[in-house]
């Protein structure tokens, strides 16, 4: 593929912007919103009204028969973890930009953020195999390291396989307090999804499901057209007006399943489309996700 179209400058400042509007981002709380399973236990507590029940320890509440929480050592500095997709399915897109391009945006967004905040990333870029490994590191240098990566276009394409690399990395993953994992989720088999359920239990997980309207919908075009399944290589010429319905139901489908795997796994999925704005969907999902925890922020 040729030169990525990608505003990277641009895209941080209106983030950035949107963050410090709704959320502080200076403040104390703003380490909450990626607080992982991966902080070092310190201690446990009577539950109190208001305290986040997804920390209630049901074993030893169940022995002393009362509510009890685990209590976790706050880290100083944060790791944040990018796995992102860059397979063929990623090359895709059938307006202004493709999904690999949002993708890089987001990732690129988010990283800066975490970096500027003093906090340590390290990313992964993925196909079939491991393109690209880059493990923990904080100050700007690491940021110029994951931009360079992310818009060399000689790193895209080939097959993809979430679940091996998965696999592969989970060793390699250590009081990592978030992880990121934006695709399309597509090539998502059972394999995968069995082995994304065990990430999830072990790390704070969160998915970014990156989607082209093609991916949910086909054009109404009245003449044939040659498509190709990009994991075998085979051809086949279709009309896309006869088949419409059942590749929207299909597709529709498999955007549910996902959803659901997310939710049973315990992570959390943010769904973002090439024709819209990221900015505002990613903030205000940001800001979910500290309602749902129940974190309090401080006013001024």
């Amino acid at each position: 593929m040729g030169k990525l179209n990608v505003d990277f400058l641009r895209n941080i400042a209106k983030f950035e912007a949107a963050m410090k509007k709704r959320f502080l981002i200076k403040s104390a709380f703003y380490k909450k919103m990626f607080r992982g399973k991966g902080l070092e236990f310190d201690y446990h507590r009577r539950y109190t009204e208001g305290d986040d029940a997804s920390l209630i320890d049901w074993k030893v509440s169940m022995r002393a028969h009362d509510l009890f929480i685990k209590r976790y050592l706050e880290e100083r500095d944060l790791k944040i973890f990018f796995i992102v997709d860059v397979g063929d399915n990623m090359v895709l897109g059938s307006g202004e930009h493709l999904k690999n391009e949002i993708a890089a945006e987001i990732t690129a967004s988010i990283a800066h953020l975490a970096i500027i905040s003093g906090d340590s990333v390290g990313f992964e870029l993925y196909g079939e195999n491991i393109k690209k490994r880059q493990m923990f590191s904080s100050g700007i240098k690491q940021f110029y390291i994951l931009e360079k990566n992310l818009k060399d276009s000689k790193i895209y394409g080939g097959k993809s396989n979430l679940g091996k690399t998965l696999e592969i990395l989970m060793p390699y993953l250590k009081n990592v307090s978030a992880v990121f994992i934006i695709s399309d989720f597509i090539n998502l088999d059972e394999k995968s999804s069995k082995i994304l359920k065990q990430f999830s239990s072990r790390y704070e997980t969160i998915g970014i499901m990156v989607k082209d309207p093609i991916d949910v919908e086909l054009p109404n075009l009245k003449r044939e057209v040659v498509i190709e399944d990009i994991s075998t290589g085979r051809q086949m010429l279709i009309n896309p007006g006869l088949i419409r319905h059942e590749y929207k139901r299909h597709a529709l489908k498999q955007k549910n399943e996902i959803e659901i795997l997310f939710k049973k796994s315990g992570a959390d999925l943010l769904t973002i489309y090439t024709d819209k704005d990221f900015i505002l969907p990613l903030t205000e999902f940001l800001k979910m996700r500290i309602r749902n925890k129940r974190f309090v922020i401080p006013r001024r």
